[in-house]
């Protein structure tokens, strides 16, 4: 034992005790949380100064209260009373919660309850420490709320953002990418090699060699796979992110779907390109129709000056039905120009649509199915009916066409669509209210890019030699186009192609300004197929003429007999099955009725028997296709 050692006495523990309380309290008001002691009863035993402060009260205001009367009833029993009963558990007990003191009022809080138990070890007490963790709260909703700006930023752009290792192996990747490359889930990208989605992987490791400097790089466009071994074309930026040794750590890339982009460029291409065919073509066009005027008129003369004068007209009249075949070809390019102007009534185009579907019924093929779905509402455009109907039937008939060998589905739908919400797909300024949009989907050969750009010129065409001339596409957009309307088509190759057809709404009923100069004239239709004759007696309708049909020679015999209602004038389809022109003449003989005949026949077909030619009985003769127009033309020609 050290003898120098002094040993405390009684007073001296006594000081030592109460130097230590004066030490814990002056820690404890000097806290800046807010420290108490809590009975089992929920009252409070000790509180500090700072729990004073937020309070606004002294210790002997708030010592002896118990909980429900310094927080308020509710909040004690909704917020604070189970975490007590889990603490007098034994169990120490944190969490964050927002409460309001007279002080600071509403601010988040820490709360820690520690168990504080007795000499016998039962939990009479527990020790409750309040932290101020507002600032702290506030920093981390704020961090939380730019982390989800951020999440809604890279999650709604349109624009793909991809994480990868040097080596393409990808570690990340936005929604949009999924999208973009066409990815059904995360998980059928992340994991796999970017390398594999270039068209050209070579193109890849360029692209990572270009930055291995860890500067930014745009690589403009570049051909990619998706993940269903689709073509596309996106336009990629990328960084390389370097570790501090200056080594690649990892990739990261922007994609942007370049695809509308591609598809604007090329109809604004496709554009300049049809207008200066078209200007050139319409040129030439004109010019060939003065030679046909020069070589008709010549002919005329001809006929009137050579002896033998049957056998003469027959072979002029040849020459004059190859000018009219020569004719209707410029008109068609003419057409396809935007040169001809079209005669333009108002017209149904549900019922026109019904027509045409009723006019090919017969040529389907038997492993070819035709879906409709055209709306029943009353969707009426201002257009030659004659025109529309060729609209219609060209596209149908290439879709069939495309199905020959392998059979298919032609899918045909009418509706009704909303022009604001057309602005991006028709890249227009001005724009109808309404459309009605018309979609022709086959399952056909389809068309590979090199021949989609192309489909809209005039003679070009993939059919054989002596099976198409081109013509019909070029003619349906500058008939299309005329109207004020739009048709755009996408197709894959063995999969099929789909047209779409928007034509501008009119919701007036309009004829053409000449229509109104019309007198009532009675037209007698000899019809051939229906529903062409039903579009040209539509047309014929609309433009103010009564018509009358005639499909067998009974029929034709009593309209040429009523003496107070006669027609005045025919127009005969060479089709007609059951009045041929022999009937056609003899009925006009017995008659003794001189009425002026207009004929319409198929630009392949012979004309009408050729006794009839130098009768001078037929005043007028069309190749079809025909427009409103020309039969208007005719018939004010054939009635002067």
């Amino acid at each position: 034992m050290n003898h120098n050692t002094k040993i405390p006495q009684p007073d001296d523990f006594l000081e030592l005790l109460k130097r230590d309380k004066i030490v814990s309290d002056h820690i404890l008001n000097n806290s800046r949380s807010m420290i108490s002691v809590i009975t089992r009863d929920y009252i409070y035993e000790k509180v500090n100064a700072t729990f004073c402060v937020a309070h606004l009260g002294m210790p002997e205001s708030i010592i002896g209260k118990s909980l429900g009367d310094i927080w308020g009833y509710e909040i004690f029993r909704d917020k604070i009373k189970h975490n007590l009963d889990k603490c007098f558990s034994g169990e120490t007990v944190k969490y964050v919660e927002a409460f309001s003191t007279p002080q600071s009022g509403k601010r988040f809080y820490e709360v820690i309850f520690r168990p504080f138990p007795a000499v016998s070890g039962e939990i009479t007490h527990l020790l409750a420490e309040t932290f101020d963790v507002t600032d702290l709260k506030l920093t981390e909703q704020i961090a939380a709320e730019k982390e989800d700006e951020f999440k809604r930023f890279e999650t709604n752009l349109p624009i793909g953002f991809l994480r990868c290792l040097p080596d393409g192996r990808i570690l990340l990747a936005n929604k949009a990418i999924m999208i973009i490359l066409d990815c059904r889930g995360q998980i059928s990208l992340c994991g796999t090699n970017l390398r594999k989605y270039y068209t050209e992987e070579s193109l890849f490791d360029l692209h990572v060699s270009q930055l291995m400097d860890g500067k930014p790089k745009s690589f403009g466009r570049v051909p990619l796979k998706t993940c269903r071994e689709n073509e596309i074309v996106c336009r990629i930026s990328a960084f390389m992110f370097l570790d501090q040794s200056d080594k690649p750590s990892y990739i990261d890339f922007s994609f942007e779907d370049s695809s509308r982009e591609m598809m604007l460029e090329n109809k604004l291409l496709q554009a300049q390109k049809l207008e200066t065919i078209g200007a050139l073509a319409g040129g030439i066009a004109h010019d060939f129709n003065n030679i046909l005027t020069t070589i008709s008129g010549y002919a005329e003369l001809l006929k009137d000056d050579l002896p033998d004068p049957l056998q003469s007209s027959q072979k002029i009249a040849r020459i004059l039905m190859a000018v009219s075949k020569a004719r209707s070809l410029t008109n068609q390019i003419l057409t396809f120009s935007r040169q001809m102007e079209q005669e333009k009534v108002t017209v149904s185009v549900s019922k026109v649509l019904k027509e045409t579907l009723g006019f090919l019924k017969d040529s389907v093929p038997p492993d070819v199915i035709i879906k409709r779905n055209i709306w029943s509402g009353k969707i009426k455009v201002f257009a030659d009916p004659t025109q529309l109907f060729r609209v219609f039937l060209n596209l149908m008939t290439n879709a069939l066409q495309s199905m020959e060998e392998t059979g298919g589905n032609l899918s045909v739908e009418l509706k009704q669509v909303n022009g604001k919400n057309l602005k991006d797909i028709l890249d227009k300024d001005i724009l109808a209210d309404e459309y009605a949009l018309v979609t022709f989907r086959d399952t056909g050969k389809g068309m590979d890019p090199s021949v989609l750009r192309r489909i809209f010129e005039p003679f070009y065409t993939t059919r054989e030699v002596g099976k198409g001339t081109g013509l019909g596409l070029s003619v349906v957009h500058g008939i299309v186009s005329e109207m004020g309307g739009d048709i755009l088509v996408s197709s894959e190759k063995n999969k099929g192609s789909v047209f779409y057809v928007y034509l501008p709404v009119t919701l007036e009923d309009r004829t053409a300004i000449s229509d109104l100069q019309v007198t009532k004239k009675k037209i007698l239709f000899v019809i051939g197929n229906r529903h062409e004759a039903g579009i040209l007696s539509l047309a014929l309708e609309s433009s103010g003429y009564i018509i009358a049909t005639a499909s067998d020679r009974k029929t034709l015999v009593r309209e040429m007999s009523d003496g107070e209602d006669l027609p005045d004038l025919i127009l005969y389809m060479s089709d007609a099955e059951q009045i041929k022109t022999n009937d056609l003449i003899e009925v006009i003989a017995e008659t003794n009725i001189e009425i002026p005949v207009i004929a319409i026949s198929d630009t392949g077909q012979e004309l009408i028997e050729e006794k009839s030619l130098p009768s001078g009985l037929i005043k007028q003769h069309l190749i079809k296709p025909v427009s409103l127009k020309e039969i208007r033309n005719a018939i004010q020609l054939s009635l002067i």
